[in-house]
């Protein structure tokens, strides 16, 4: 009886492992994404400021469009927090240079893309 115990205590301390980790897990960035026809991507589109020194001062969501579409109108489709950390995390540790008019910083725009199955993965080029 103690050894069939034993047996299910250890089931239930990996299975409590395996859960922490996903829990855990770290919002990825894909460089390359191989779509199939299944997936839904939006692009999303973010502004930035970054300083003269090259401090980011700012990172917003800007606009979320369906690259399908051929346009840029927007779409009604809310982007996770795990999906922003993640683009924020990336653009800064990118290190993108100031755009400047008259020496002060101006926002300019750049634009990941997103998957609704996948949102803890920022993808930044799609195959």
């Amino acid at each position: 009886m103690a050894r069939n115990t034993m047996n299910w205590m250890k089931l239930w301390g990996i299975v409590a492992i395996f859960l922490t980790g996903i829990a855990l897990a770290e919002p990825s960035i894909s460089p390359s994404y191989v779509t199939g026809k299944a997936k839904k991507l939006y692009s999303v589109i973010f502004g930035i400021v970054v300083e003269a020194n090259g401090s980011v001062r700012s990172v917003r969501v800007a606009r979320v469009t369906d690259p399908i579409s051929g346009g840029v109108a927007p779409v009604d489709a809310s982007v996770p927090p795990v999906y922003v950390d993640a683009a924020k995390k990336y653009i800064l540790d990118k290190g993108y240079s100031p755009k400047l008019d008259n020496g002060k910083p101006v926002e300019f725009y750049t634009y990941f893309f997103y998957d609704p199955a996948n949102p803890q993965v920022l993808i930044t080029e799609i195959k």
